[in-house]
């Protein structure tokens, strides 16, 4: 559990070094982490190009939100929103899964979710209009104040754009079986002929990560930035089987645990090394978010009361 809460927070961590280091590099670090996929699936297991079992036309929409909110999420960074806020935004996906399942499964929830959930809501509301006063107040690094609300369309595009895509993996699964590795697989591969859109970008990035400053790796000066990008790939994959581990051996509510615990120590950290504002009022906000996640979670039960008998777990 440490290890796995470790390598998340400095696969977080390493990000935002490497966008500070180079802003417009957020397509590159999307279509690393796709290429890795790829690679790694066809290594260890070649059998899921030609024996599948969900019909291709059905990756159609999954893939293209995949591809945008997973751009949209690392873009919102180089559109002057820092990694709290990411963060914060994030931590909202129980919003939007919430008000998404309402809509595609009719579902209710008992009173407690409905309260995490403003709580939630509440808090990411007033995270982010905090961090609207600082744009306003301070435009020392050259990023205007419309171009901060570009990235957080972004962001909020990204958190209902992912809940959308939930819904429709649930009904493949549904419809096929828990075929997991498979939409993971194809969802990475049919996405990647989308990145020819982010061409230039791709271009530009292998450029200045050429030019980034030499680090020296086992007595071979190699530019940071091309370690950095590296590292950060491999961190990313072992977060992921780490997680993956997790819930093969703990209940879904301890990892739900952890990963709370891992975006905390994450924004704790990103405040920290890189002196990212954060005020009192992000504070509330970020008490109120976290604490909503908690409750929903159930790692913070409120009181027995009366619970909807409709409710289904998601």
């Amino acid at each position: 559990m440490v290890f796995t809460v470790i390598i998340c927070c400095s696969n977080v961590l390493l990000l935002e070094k490497i966008v500070k280091e180079a802003p417009n590099c957020t397509a590159f670090v999307t279509f690393s982490a796709y290429v890795t996929i790829v690679i790694q699936t066809i290594l260890f297991k070649p059998q899921l190009l030609t024996n599948y079992t969900i019909p291709l036309h059905n990756y159609l929409i999954i893939t293209f939100l995949f591809y945008s909110t997973n751009l949209c999420n690392n873009m919102a960074l180089s559109y002057a929103v820092d990694m709290p806020t990411l963060l914060i935004f994030r931590s909202g996906s129980l919003l939007a899964n919430m008000v998404v399942s309402i809509i595609a499964f009719r579902r209710s929830y008992s009173m407690s979710k409905y309260i995490a959930v403003v709580m939630v809501t509440m808090g990411i509301i007033v995270a982010t209009l905090a961090s609207a006063d600082l744009k306003k107040n301070n435009v020392s690094e050259g990023a205007t104040f419309s171009v901060w609300l570009v990235g957080i369309a972004m962001l909020t595009y990204a958190l209902f754009g992912s809940a959308v895509m939930g819904v429709l993996q649930e009904k493949l699964f549904t419809t096929f079986g828990k075929k997991s590795e498979e939409v993971l697989f194809f969802s990475h591969l049919l996405g990647l002929p989308a990145f020819l859109i982010n061409y230039r970008d791709l271009a530009q990035t292998i450029v200045d990560f050429n030019n980034s400053a030499p680090i020296s790796v086992f007595g071979f000066d190699l530019p940071f930035l091309w370690v950095a990008i590296a590292v950060n790939v491999a961190l990313q994959s072992t977060g992921i089987k780490g997680v993956f581990y997790l819930l093969s051996v703990w209940s879904s509510l301890a990892v739900t645990m952890v990963l709370t615990l891992r975006k905390f120590l994450s924004l704790l950290l990103s405040i920290f090394l890189f002196q990212n504002p954060f005020t009192l009022v992000h504070w509330i906000g970020t008490t109120l978010v976290f604490s909503g996640s908690a409750l929903f979670s159930g790692l913070v039960p409120l009181p027995k009361g009366k619970e909807s008998e409709k409710e289904k777990a998601q």
